[in-house]
């Protein structure tokens, strides 16, 4: 099985760390390639930033997600996900998100969301809403943290925005969730710490895409097998 991950920014940086739970979900034989855009924004941190992300997210599709079985997208608010899912057809598109979101509606019946930035959580507050998930969901936290966004590629977070999302992570425990969505680049390799900080899982969206794609890829193999018998 082959995946691209695709990161609409220009933030090098990103794509690594986006990566990395995704690589640590690949089974033996399963490959995952990266592809970070070179005219998109450098961050999406603002909403103005989205359509470009979503528009780069289709041209990036659209050139380079020929023979991969699913594409991922490395993008938290899941820009152009229903328009990618138009373009390629049968090929599976998965937004990061998205995957989170679903794999924390198994763990219980509601889950929080958790970012960075509160400009960013009404989007991610209507994102959650066009999922059809807003009755699985007891709300957003996005504490005013900018510092996360120098920890670069494997860096650890500074220990001020760490402190500040695990106490966003216990404000949605206690608001009744029995998970936390992590959405955001710079969430991606949090979610053992903050779910030790909080008391419930943490669903990193990048290593729950690998998942789905991974049913993805066997629901169709089991069909053709099934089609050959028929």
């Amino acid at each position: 099985m082959r995946i691209l991950l695709i990161n609409p920014n220009r933030s090098a940086w990103v794509t690594e760390r986006l990566a990395a739970p995704a690589r640590a979900m690949l089974l033996p034989g399963e490959r995952l390639d990266t592809l970070t855009s070179q005219d998109g924004p450098e961050m999406v941190r603002t909403p103005e930033q989205v359509g470009a992300a979503e528009s780069e997210v289709l041209a990036l599709a659209a050139r380079h997600g020929g023979g991969y079985d699913a594409l991922v997208l490395g993008i938290s608010l899941d820009c152009g996900l229903d328009a990618a899912r138009r373009q390629r057809g049968p090929q599976p598109v998965i937004g990061m998100t998205e995957a989170a979101c679903l794999a924390a509606c198994t763990a219980g019946a509601r889950f929080g969301l958790l970012t960075v930035g509160p400009a960013m959580a009404p989007l991610y507050a209507a994102h959650v809403r066009a999922l059809g998930l807003e009755a699985r969901c007891v709300g957003v936290e996005a504490p005013d943290a900018p510092e996360a966004f120098a920890a670069g590629a494997h860096n650890a977070l500074p220990a001020s925005a760490a402190a500040l999302l695990a106490q966003g992570a216990r404000a949605l425990r206690a608001r009744g969730a029995d998970s936390i969505v992590l959405a955001g680049a710079v969430l991606c390799g949090c979610g053992p710490a903050l779910a030790q900080a909080c008391g419930i899982p943490c669903f990193e969206g990048t290593a729950c895409a690998i998942g789905l794609a991974r049913m993805h890829w066997q629901h169709s193999a089991m069909t053709a097998a099934a089609g050959a018998c028929g």
